[in-house]
């Protein structure tokens, strides 16, 4: 049975925290961030707390109740509020969810000194023993507090002693600030000092944003989060608002996490709490069925036994003003897919409306080396056996380079008789017009289910495009070598290493996962990468449209025609 705990937090000495890890949960999707939004200096999500094994003294019942689960913050300087439950035959109490932070200020008596000792180690302060003593002789800790402990380290470090009794004078409170003043659990104490709804309801909120909030200390988005949780909570519910007013970066507060604070949906008006139940159901619908939107009849839908049908309209409506959604036709989007899709198809016709590339290849050859099993080097070597040797098959083997011929540009002794075996192979027909599109256009999508044979019929297209590159630059040293008038720099100029003859063609290949990037690099033996990898690889953040438009950009400003 659940229950919930309120008391000191006291970390379990026996215990050693996880290592906070990444883990996958149902609100965690597919995150969309704008160069925008990257590049503004906003603070991003970071990992789940680690799990963690407490004692909580329940102020309640008194009962010392160990518990076990996410803590992002320890100390027995903290009084949290959590909700557990205890398995069954289990000694210890389960967390659910995260806990709410209360600091507890006073350090009153008889453990004040075991707090501001435990406090100053964690704080990692050299002088923690000479200051405790110093401070049993100056006051007896009878008024030191989180609140003075600033100015109290203050005066010790700058005259320690019996004559610094009194109150401490402007000059001394303008010192600058200690070392010990920027470690992480003092910049804690102090936050929860100046924003106390920041500590009780983020860590059920943000509970990825949490640590490296209260750690920035960023006191302006600090301030307007601590406004927002005490008039306007529901704001925390809408990354496009986090984000424009807080500079918070995928960053919102699910519905769930909401349920969890029953003092905050007090704040809310019917409207406001109908707008997270359909949001939390429109970005549910878009992870899992892999949409940009969702008809309205069928989100009304979902909603109705939460809301009546005018309801989730107004609510629609109400998300609408601050651009959080976008309607088109009669279905709704979530504004950054929607952006983010416009802005590919943007991209993709900016790509097909470009002058067409036009690759010089006999695909009906390509298609043929991959239906007889045998790739296009091991038919011209068997072709190659039956020639006469020496200087007869050195000129029958001869290229001849046809520029009004629309297939391969060099042509080998032995392409005869492969193009007469090409008419005994059945071809593909749809393979046939794939590689023909792709040879003719900028921009083509191939589909089909899988085995198909969409990664072959590419692979090979490549393949055998760097093989045309190989030989040509291959033929072309043999012709001039044959050249009686070559010159002797020429004729002396070393041969090039087969490395260097490899790399006579660049071909990148990219895919959309990196599961397909691997399967194109292990077929063609060919460099292949995500989409994210090849164009941005610093920001792998960044979204698909991003991408493009920047790689755009990029080929305009350095005059590269797409062709």
């Amino acid at each position: 049975m659940a229950r919930q705990l309120r008391g000191p937090l006291h970390p379990d000495k026996d215990d050693t925290e996880e290592e906070c890890v990444q883990e996958e949960d149902g609100d965690r999707d597919s995150e969309f961030v704008d160069a925008e939004e990257l590049c503004s200096g906003g603070i991003q999500a970071g990992s789940l707390p680690g799990r963690a094994r407490v004692s909580i003294p329940d102020e309640l019942t008194k009962e010392q109740c160990p518990v076990r689960g996410r803590f992002p913050l320890l100390g027995p300087w903290w009084r949290v509020k959590v909700r557990v439950v205890k398995p069954v035959r289990s000694k210890i109490y389960q967390a659910q969810g995260f806990p709410s932070y209360f600091l507890q200020s006073d350090m009153s008596p008889p453990h004040q000194k075991n707090i501001c000792s435990l406090f100053l180690k964690e704080c990692g302060y050299e002088r923690r023993d000479e200051f405790l003593k110093w401070v049993e002789r100056v006051s007896s800790y009878e008024k030191l507090n989180f609140e003075n402990l600033p100015d109290t380290l203050r005066r010790f470090d700058r005259e320690p002693g019996e004559k610094n009794k009194g109150t401490p004078t402007e000059n001394e409170q303008d010192v600058r600030r200690l070392p010990v003043e920027e470690s992480f659990p003092f910049v804690c104490v102090m936050t929860a000092l100046k924003f106390p709804k920041v500590m009780e309801f983020l860590p059920t909120l943000f509970p990825r944003h949490f640590r490296r909030l209260i750690g920035s200390s960023s006191e302006e988005v600090l301030q307007r989060i601590e406004e927002a949780l005490g008039t306007h909570p529901w704001k925390l519910g809408f990354r496009r608002v986090t984000y424009r007013q807080m500079k918070l970066l995928s960053c919102e507060a699910s519905w769930t996490a909401f349920s969890q604070c029953p003092s905050l949906l007090q704040l809310m008006t019917p409207l406001q709490k109908n707008a997270l139940v359909v949001y939390a159901k429109l970005r549910q619908t878009c992870r899992e069925d892999g949409h940009t939107c969702v008809e309205v009849e069928a989100l009304t839908s979902a909603v109705a036994q939460n809301m009546s049908f005018q309801e989730a309209c107004e609510s629609l409506e109400f998300m609408k003003d601050l651009d959080v959604v976008t309607y088109e036709k009669d279905c709704v989007f979530l504004s950054e897919l929607y952006q983010a899709e416009q802005g590919i198809a943007s991209s993709i016709c900016d790509l097909i409306n470009r002058p067409p590339w036009h690759l010089q290849v006999d695909v009906k050859k390509v298609l043929a080396s991959i239906s007889s099993g045998k790739p296009e080097d091991s038919r011209r070597a068997e072709a190659a056996e039956g020639s006469e040797p020496d200087g007869m098959g050195l000129a029958q083997g001869e290229s001849v380079a046809d520029p009004q011929d629309g297939g391969d540009h060099v042509r080998i002794d032995g392409d005869h008789e492969m193009s007469a075996d090409i008419c005994d192979v059945p071809l593909d027909q749809d393979q046939v017009v794939a590689l023909e599109m792709i040879c003719a256009k900028a921009v083509t999508v191939l589909s089909g289910k899988g085995g198909c044979g969409k990664t072959t019929i590419v692979s090979h297209l490549f393949k055998h495009v760097e093989q045309l590159e190989e030989k040509e630059v291959q033929q072309a040293c043999k012709d001039f070598e044959l050249d009686g008038d070559a010159s002797e720099e020429w004729l002396a100029f070393p041969k090039q290493s087969p490395a260097a003859v490899d790399k006579a063609i660049d071909v990148l290949l990219t895919a959309p996962t990196g599961k397909a990037a691997s399967l194109l690099r292990q077929k063609t033996d060919l460099p292949a990468y995500t989409l994210y990898q090849v164009i941005l690889d610093s920001y792998p953040v960044l979204n698909l449209a991003t991408c493009c438009r920047m790689f755009l950009r990029l080929l305009r400003q350095e005059g590269v025609p797409l062709n």
